[in-house]
């Protein structure tokens, strides 16, 4: 059991520290033998780099958790949402560990063939130049003005829009309100020129008969 001599010690117990308190229900509490069980266990992937370490790591510590979550699952008088929580659990954890070991595969792979291994991760999209174009004073004033008569066109034709749908719901516009005063004013006004001639009438009549 040895790892490779350029990855640092330092590394090296940063990845099997952690596994090996994994190990220590196995090893009776004994850190030492659970520290080498880690150990042989994380050389048994083959692992060159710093990088393969660390899937290799990764894919010891999901197959461990695995096998804790599905061995709590077991226990007895364990309620059925729980036993089915910790197998759902256990069925993810394993997916996990295989996505780490085909990565782990495809690094190993690559550094023994010299070919260097698709990116996993689609490149960020590169910002498209855009040429600045000079625009004459003139055709930016047209364009402006352009934009006015739209603007202009688009507000009457909004406002004739309301007044079509004011006739059909059956309501009535400002003008046609307007339009309704107004001849209420007219006959409140013929009235009362009605109302005062017959009235000059009746007075004529009764000095005549006086």
């Amino acid at each position: 059991m040895s790892f490779p001599t350029d990855i640092a010690q330092a590394t090296l117990d940063t990845f099997i520290a952690p596994l090996a308190l994994l190990f220590l229900t196995g090893a009776c509490g004994d850190i030492a033998a659970a520290h080498y069980a880690a150990s042989q266990m994380l050389a048994a992937y083959n692992a060159e780099t710093p990088d393969e370490l660390g899937l290799a790591a990764q894919a010891v510590s999901l197959q461990m958790q695995v096998l804790k979550a599905l061995g709590d699952a077991s226990e007895p008088d364990l309620p059925l949402n729980k036993i089915l929580r910790l197998r759902g659990g256990a069925v993810s954890l394993s997916r996990e560990s295989h996505k780490a070991r085909r990565k782990l595969d495809q690094l190993q792979h690559a550094r023994r063939t010299g070919i260097v291994a698709p990116p996993t991760e689609v490149a960020p999209a590169q910002p498209v130049a855009v040429q600045a174009v000079a625009v004459p004073a003139t055709q930016v004033q047209s364009v402006g003005a352009n934009a006015r008569g739209d603007s202009a066109l688009e507000l009457i034709e909004a406002a004739r829009d309301a007044l079509q749908r004011a006739k059909k719901s059956g309501g009535r516009n400002w003008s046609q309100a307007f339009q309704k005063r107004e001849t209420a004013k007219r006959m409140a006004e013929n009235m009362r020129k009605k109302q005062a001639e017959h009235g000059g009438m009746a007075a004529c009549m009764q000095a005549a008969a006086g």
